[in-house]
C-alpha cells in the first residue's frame, strides 16, 4: 500500500520536530487503516497518549492531516 508508505515517509520526517506541550516526545506509529474513500488514518503514540490523524489523499500524494 502506497498510502502506508507516505504516512511512514511524513511522520519519519516531521516525528524529529513533533511537539505536545512544549515537549518532543518519541512518536511511534501503532496502525495505519487505509479507506476506500481516499483517506486513511494513523493511530499514533506520543508521551504515552495515542492520537488519531487523519491523512487524505489526493492523487495518491498526502494533500491534508488532521488530528482527529
Amino acid at each position: 500500500m502506497k498510502e502506508a508508505t507516505a504516512i511512514k515517509e511524513f511522520l519519519a520526517l516531521v516525528s524529529p520536530g513533533f511537539c505536545m506541550e512544549g515537549e518532543l516526545p518519541a512518536v511511534q506509529i501503532e496502525g495505519i487503516e487505509v479507506r476506500l474513500d481516499g483517506h486513511a488514518i494513523a493511530m499514533v503514540q506520543a508521551d504515552g497518549r495515542t492520537l488519531p490523524l487523519r491523512f487524505t489523499f489526493d492523487e495518491g500524494k498526502i494533500a491534508r492531516v488532521e488530528v482527529l
